[in-house]
C-alpha cells in the first residue's frame, strides 16, 4: 500500500500545484501549462503556471485586492483596485519512493512587492487514493507560527521580516526571515466519482498580517475544497476557507509536449517506388508562391523571415524541371540542381513543414517520385533565408522501406543510412538553375488583423489597440530583400495613457506611452536585409532601415556556428537613431551605437538553449544578458532572460535590472495547412531603459537553428508523415 499512487496534480488558490492555500510536493506532467482564475474575498487572482521541466514549476500571477485602491489619487488611477504582480518557483528535491516521500522547496511571490511572499519545504506521501502533505513555511505561510524560526538560532538577522517592500520587479531580502515559522499540511482524496477530488488542509496563515493593512476575519484554520475535472483540459473547484468564505477556482490546461494540432488539408505526399518513372513533358500553371519562412529565434520569437519568389511555369523537359514541379506541390522551392550518375543534388528551401524530418521526407519523396529509378542517392542542400545551412543525403531504397512501414525498425534504419554534412558551395554553378532565379524581383504582401496590449498599468488593468496590418516586401535576389509592415488603427483605449517616464537614463524604452498613443497608425518596420555565407560555418547578415517601432539605423552580424556543434559565437553591431513618436519617417535627436559579442550553447537533453551577450545597450550602458529557453515537443518555445549592466539599481529605477520571459507558439498547431511561422509573446514586469536591446529581425542564430542534425534526430518519427 506504500507504493506511489497516481495523484492528480490540482491547482491551489495561488495557481501552483497544491491544496487550497498551501503548496504540496506534487508537480504537473513535464510541459504542462495551466491558466486560470481564483476568487476568495478580498482577492481575485489570475495565473499562468508552466511545468518548465520535470523538476521546476513556475507561476506568474496578477492579484486584484478588491478592498484597496491602486492609488489615493483619482486623477492617476481612478477607482481601479490595487493590482499586485507575483512570481513563484517550486523545485523538486526528491521524487516519491516506496517509503520515501516526495520533497519540494518553493518560493512564493519572491520578486517585487512581496505581498504574499513565503518560502517553504514540503513533503508528500500517497496512501492509495489519499495523498498527505506536511511542510514548514516562512512569511505568509507562518503568521500562525507555532514554532520559532530555526534560522534565528543561527543569526539574529533572521528575526525581523519586512511585510511590504514596495518595489516592483526586485528581489527582496526577506527570505526565511521572521521570528516564527509555520507548519502546514493536508489531505487530498481521489473519490470514487471519476474526476472528483476532496482537499482538506490546515492553514498556517491567520490573515492578521496581510499587506496593505488588511486584517481579515479568520474563524477557523481549516480549509476544504472539492475539485472536479469538467473536461480533460478544464478543472473547477469550490472551497470553504477561513470559516466563512467561499472560493472558486477555474483552471484550463494544455501540454506543450503533446503534438496536438488542427487537422491538415495539404496535398498528400507523392507515391514513391523503385518503378517511379518520369512524367511526360507537360506545361503546368505556375504553382502558388512559396510561403513565408519563419526562422525561430530564441532571442526574439517574432523575428520576421523572408520568402522565396514563386517560380514561373516550367515546361517539363528535364529532370530538374520535373523535380521543380514536384517540389512545388510540397511547399518547397528548388534553387538549383546537379545530376551525375546515380546521384542527384538539390538546393532547396523547405517552406511548409515545422517538423524538419517531415519536410525532408516530403522533399525526398517528391524528388524520387519523378526521377528515373537509376537515381539511388539524393542529396538535399537546405537553404534558409538565402543561407546554405546543411546537406542531407537520403538513399532511395531505404526511404521506400521506411515509407511503406510508416513506423518502426525501417524508419530507424533509414536514420542510420542518412548522411548529414556541411553544405557544398556549388549553388551558383549548378548545371540546372531553377526558374525561381528568373522570377526575381518578386513582390509579396498579406493583410491580417492584429492586437497590441499592455497589462497592469495604473490607468487601466488592460490597455489595447486593435489594428489591421499590411505586410509586404520585395525579394530582390537570394538572401536579399526588403520587408515592411504598416498598421492601421481600428479601435483602442491608449488615449487613457497618462503615466510618463521618470527615468534618468536616455529614454530608449520608457517613452512607450508616447509611442503607443501617438503611433496608432504607423510603419512598424521597413528594412532591407541581406543574408550571405562568408565561409564554411560562417554566416553574415546586414540590415538597414526602420528597424523597429522606436529605432531606425543600419547594422550587421556575423555568426560562427560549426557544423553539428552545440556551440556558436556571434558578433553584432548597429548604429541607430530614435524614431519619432508617430512611427513614420521622423527621427529624434538621440543617436547611439549598440553591439554585442554572444555565445550560444545547446545543453544535452530537454532541448534547452543557453546564451550570454556582452556589450553596449541602447542607453549606452555596458553589461551582459543571460538567457535560457526550452523547445517542447509541440514546437512551442519558452524562454527567460535577465540583463545586468553598469547602471546602479537606484538609477535603473523600479525593478533594479531588466528581465522577462517569452513564449513562441507555432501556427502549425492552429492552422489547417502546415506552416513554419509562429507567433511570439514577450513579457517584462516593467519597461525600463537600462539593459534595453535593439530588436533584430532574422537573427542568424534563429535562421541557422532549424536545420541542425540534432533536430532531425528529434523529429525523425515524423519523416513518413
Amino acid at each position: 500500500m506504500f507504493d506511489p499512487y497516481p495523484v492528480p496534480a490540482l491547482t491551489d488558490d495561488f495557481g501552483g500545484v497544491g491544496l487550497i492555500q498551501t503548496p504540496t510536493a506534487r508537480f504537473s506532467p513535464d510541459g504542462q501549462l495551466s491558466a486560470g482564475y481564483n476568487e476568495v474575498a478580498p482577492y481575485d487572482r489570475y495565473f499562468v503556471t508552466l511545468q518548465a521541466t520535470s523538476w521546476l514549476e513556475a507561476t506568474l500571477r496578477y492579484t486584484s485586492v478588491r478592498n484597496r485602491l491602486y492609488s489615493d489619487v483619482p486623477a492617476f488611477s481612478g477607482n481601479q483596485s490595487y493590482k499586485d504582480r507575483g512570481f513563484d518557483l517550486k523545485l523538486k528535491l526528491l521524487g516519491e519512493g516506496r517509503i520515501r516521500p516526495a520533497i519540494a522547496f518553493g518560493l512564493r511571490d519572491f520578486v517585487g512587492t512581496g505581498l504574499f511572499s513565503s518560502e517553504y519545504l514540503v513533503a508528500n506521501k500517497s496512501f492509495g487514493p489519499f495523498d498527505a502533505s506536511f511542510g514548514i513555511g516562512w512569511g505568509n505561510l507562518a503568521t500562525r507560527g507555532p514554532i520559532r524560526n530555526p534560522f534565528t538560532y543561527i543569526s539574529s538577522s533572521f528575526d525581523n521580516r519586512p511585510t511590504f517592500s514596495g518595489g516592483g520587479g526586485e528581489f527582496n531580502n526577506t527570505y526565511f526571515k521572521g521570528r516564527r515559522a509555520g507548519l502546514f499540511g493536508g489531505i487530498q482524496y481521489a473519490t470514487p466519482i471519476r474526476g472528483l477530488s476532496l482537499k482538506v488542509e490546515y492553514d498556517p496563515n491567520n490573515y492578521q498580517s496581510e499587506a496593505l493593512g488588511n486584517r481579515l476575519r479568520d474563524r477557523a484554520p481549516v480549509n476544504a475544497a472539492l475539485d472536479y475535472r469538467v473536461f480533460s483540459w478544464l478543472h473547477a473547484a469550490a472551497s470553504f476557507e477561513r470559516g466563512d468564505k467561499v472560493g472558486l477556482t477555474f483552471t484550463a490546461t494544455t501540454n506543450f509536449n503533446r503534438q496536438t494540432e488542427a487537422p491538415k488539408y495539404d496535398p498528400p505526399a507523392p507515391p514513391i517506388g523503385v518503378d517511379a518513372q518520369p512524367t511526360p513533358p507537360t506545361v503546368l500553371s505556375a504553382p502558388p508562391p512559396a510561403q513565408k519562412l519563419a526562422a525561430e529565434s530564441p532571442v526574439m520569437p517574432s523575428a520576421t523571415p523572408t520568402r522565396a519568389p514563386a517560380p514561373v511555369a516550367p515546361v517539363l523537359t528535364s529532370d530538374g524541371a520535373r523535380v521543380q514541379a514536384a517540389l512545388s506541390t510540397q511547399g518547397a522551392t528548388l534553387f538549383a540542381a546537379n545530376f551525375s550518375g546515380n546521384s542527384a543534388e538539390l538546393f532547396v528551401t523547405q517552406n511548409r513543414f515545422l517538423n524538419v524530418a517531415t519536410g525532408l521526407g516530403r522533399v525526398a519523396r517528391a524528388a524520387y517520385s519523378v526521377l528515373p529509378a537509376k537515381f539511388t542517392s539524393l542529396t538535399i542542400v537546405f537553404v534558409e533565408n538565402g543561407l546554405r545551412i546543411m546537406a542531407v543525403t537520403v538513399p532511395r531504397e531505404g526511404l521506400i522501406e521506411a515509407v511503406n512501414a510508416r513506423r518502426g525498425e525501417p524508419v530507424d534504419a533509414l536514420l542510420k543510412q542518412t548522411e548529414f554534412a556541411p553544405p557544398p558551395a556549388g549553388l551558383d554553378n549548378a548545371e540546372y538553375q531553377g526558374d525561381v532565379r528568373k522570377a526575381y524581383p518578386h513582390f509579396y504582401y498579406a493583410l491580417r488583423p492584429g492586437l497590441k496590449t499592455t497589462f497592469g498599468r495604473p490607468e487601466a488593468f488592460v490597455l489595447y489597440d486593435a489594428f489591421a496590418a499590411f505586410n509586404g516586401g520585395l525579394s530582390i535576389s537570394r538572401g536579399l530583400g526588403i520587408d515592411g509592415q504598416f498598421t492601421l488603427n481600428l479601435a483602442d483605449n491608449f488615449d487613457r495613457l497618462r503615466l510618463q517616464s521618470d527615468s534618468s537614463l536616455p529614454h530608449v524604452r520608457t517613452d512607450i506611452a508616447q509611442y503607443l498613443s501617438k503611433g496608432k497608425t504607423a510603419i512598424t518596420h521597413l528594412q532591407a536585409d541581406y543574408n550571405f555565407n562568408i565561409a564554411p560555418n560562417l554566416y553574415g547578415h546586414a540590415y538597414g532601415g526602420l528597424l523597429e517601432e522606436m529605432f531606425a539605423g543600419v547594422g550587421g552580424e556575423v555568426l560562427w556556428r560549426p557544423y553539428n556543434s552545440s556551440f556558436a559565437l556571434g558578433i553584432e553591431g548597429a548604429y541607430v537613431a530614435q524614431r519619432g513618436y508617430d512611427q513614420l519617417f521622423d527621427l529624434r535627436q538621440y543617436r547611439t551605437f549598440t553591439g554585442f559579442v554572444s555565445a550560444y550553447y545547446t545543453l544535452p537533453g530537454n532541448h534547452v538553449d543557453a546564451s550570454v551577450k556582452v556589450g553596449r545597450y541602447l542607453a549606452r550602458d555596458f553589461g551582459a544578458t543571460f538567457e535560457l529557453s526550452r523547445r517542447f515537443e509541440s514546437g512551442v518555445r519558452v524562454g527567460a532572460f535577465a540583463t545586468f549592466t553598469n547602471i546602479s539599481a537606484a538609477r535603473f529605477g523600479e525593478g533594479s535590472f531588466d528581465k522577462g520571459f517569452y513564449l513562441s507558439i507555432p501556427l502549425d498547431l492552429l492552422y489547417t495547412r502546415h506552416v513554419r511561422s509562429s507567433i511570439g509573446v514577450e513579457y517584462r514586469p516593467l519597461i525600463r531603459d537600462g539593459g534595453a536591446q535593439l530588436i533584430v529581425r532574422q537573427p542568424l542564430i534563429g535562421t541557422t537553428d532549424a536545420m541542425r542534425e540534432g533536430n532531425f534526430d528529434r523529429d525523425w518519427d515524423g519523416l513518413t508523415n
